[in-house]
C-alpha cells in the first residue's frame, strides 16, 4: 500500500448528497433513517438456486414498506448493503424509481471473520507483498459510481467483530481510511456490542485515528446494543459518532435497554452524536421467513418511529428537539461529511431542548 500521510482529514462539506436517483440538496434529506437495508443476499446461492427467492416480489414489497415509512416521515435510508452482503444496485435501482424515499448507498466489505478470499491473497498481506487492491475498487464506487452506473457511495464500510480487532481488522481498517483520507467520505464499522468490556468499538475508533481518520468522521455501528453504559460514555467520549441502530431487534437488545442508555448519553450531552435506525432489511435469506417473524416480530422501517419513540418520550423524558437533531441533523452531517461535534465531558448534563 503506498505511503499515506497520517494527519487527519478535515473534508470539504458537501451542499449535495449522492443517492440512487441523483444528487439531493443536503436540505431535502429530511428525517433519516442512518442505517437500513434493502436486500442483504448471499449471492452464490440466489444465482445458483434462483428458486429461493423472487426479485420481482422483493421489489413491491420494498416499494410498499418503504411508502409506508414515507407515510411515517422518513424522507431519507442509507443502504449499507456493501460487499459481502449481496448488494444488487439493478435492484435498487427498481426500487428508488418507485419509491419517494430518497436511498443512499455505501460502499465497503462486510466480512466480520476477516478479509474475503478476493483479497486475502492480494495485497500488502498477501503471497507477494503489493498495494491494497480494495483501495482502488472502493474509490471507484465513491468518486465514479458503482459499477459504472454514476450513482455514488456516501458512506464506506467495514466489520470487525473480533476482540481485540485483529490483523485482518487492521488492514481493512487502513483501506477505508485511505478511502476517507482521499474523500472525506466517513466511515461506518460493524463493531460487536457484547464483548465483556462492553464493546469493541473504542478500539476500532482508535485503529481508524492512528489511520488518519478523525473520530468524528466514524460511527460505531451497533453501539446502542450495549448494555454497558461506562462503555457507552467511553465510546462518546472519544468523539464518534454512536449507531442506535437495531431497533426492533429485540432478541439483540430490547428497546428499553436502548432507549435507557441512550436517554443517559442526551442527558450527558452527547446527543449530536447519535444516530437512529433499525437495521431492517426487506428480505434477508440469512434466516427463513418463518425464523424471522419468529425472532423479529416487529422488525420493520416504521417500528422506531411507531413505537420506540413514543416510549423514549414518555418513559425517558426526552422532548422532540433532541429526537430531531438525532434523526435530522446528525444524519444530514454525517452525509454532508461535517462528522459531530467536539462531544461533551462524560457527567456534564445537557438541556436537551439546546442540545
Amino acid at each position: 500500500m503506498k505511503a499515506v500521510n497520517m494527519s487527519t482529514v478535515t473534508p470539504a462539506p458537501l451542499e449535495h448528497v449522492p443517492t440512487v436517483r441523483g444528487p439531493v440538496s443536503a436540505d431535502d434529506l429530511g428525517l433519516t433513517l442512518a442505517h437500513e437495508h434493502l436486500f442483504v443476499l448471499s449471492a452464490e446461492f440466489q444465482s445458483n438456486y434462483p428458486d429461493l427467492w423472487d426479485p420481482e416480489e422483493g421489489v413491491r414489497a420494498a416499494v410498499a414498506q418503504l411508502g409506508r415509512a414515507y407515510e411515517a416521515g422518513v424522507r431519507t435510508i442509507i443502504d449499507m448493503t456493501v460487499l459481502g452482503q449481496g448488494r444488487d444496485l439493478s435492484l435498487v435501482k427498481r426500487v428508488a424509481e418507485r419509491t419517494e424515499v430518497n436511498i443512499v448507498i455505501a460502499t465497503g466489505v462486510y466480512s466480520v471473520d476477516g478479509l474475503p478470499l478476493f483479497a486475502r491473497f492480494r495485497g500488502p498481506d498477501g503471497i507477494a507483498v503489493s498495494e491494497e487492491p480494495l483501495i482502488d475498487l472502493l474509490l471507484r464506487d465513491v468518486t465514479e459510481g458503482v459499477g459504472g452506473s454514476g450513482i455514488r457511495a456516501g458512506v464506506v464500510k467495514f466489520a470487525c467483530e473480533r476482540v481485540p480487532p485483529d490483523a485482518s481488522a487492521h488492514r481493512m481498517a487502513a483501506a477505508v481510511a485511505e478511502v476517507h483520507r482521499r474523500t472525506g467520505v466517513p466511515v461506518l464499522v460493524h463493531s460487536d456490542p457484547f464483548d465483556e468490556s462492553g464493546g469493541n468499538g473504542i478500539d476500532l475508533v482508535r485503529i481508524l485515528e492512528r489511520e488518519g481518520v478523525a473520530p468524528n468522521h466514524v460511527v460505531v455501528g451497533h453501539a446502542g446494543d450495549s448494555a454497558s453504559l461506562r462503555y457507552l460514555r467511553e465510546l462518546a467520549d472519544t468523539g464518534c459518532m454512536l449507531g442506535y441502530d437495531r431497533y426492533g431487534m429485540e432478541r439483540l437488545a430490547p428497546d428499553e435497554q436502548r432507549n435507557a442508555t441512550l436517554a443517559a448519553l442526551v442527558r450527558a450531552g452527547h446527543t449530536r452524536q447519535i444516530l437512529l435506525s433499525q437495521d431492517h432489511a426487506v428480505h434477508i435469506d440469512y434466516f427463513t421467513v418463518e425464523q424471522r417473524r419468529h425472532l423479529f416480530p416487529q422488525w420493520s422501517y416504521t417500528h422506531l418511529l411507531e413505537r420506540a419513540l413514543p416510549r423514549l418520550r414518555a418513559e425517558q423524558d426526552i422532548d422532540e428537539s433532541a429526537i430531531d437533531i438525532m434523526l435530522v441533523d446528525n444524519p444530514r452531517r454525517l452525509l454532508t461529511r461535517q462528522g459531530a461535534p467536539a462531544p461533551a465531558r462524560t457527567g456534564e448534563m445537557a438541556d436537551v431542548r439546546r442540545a
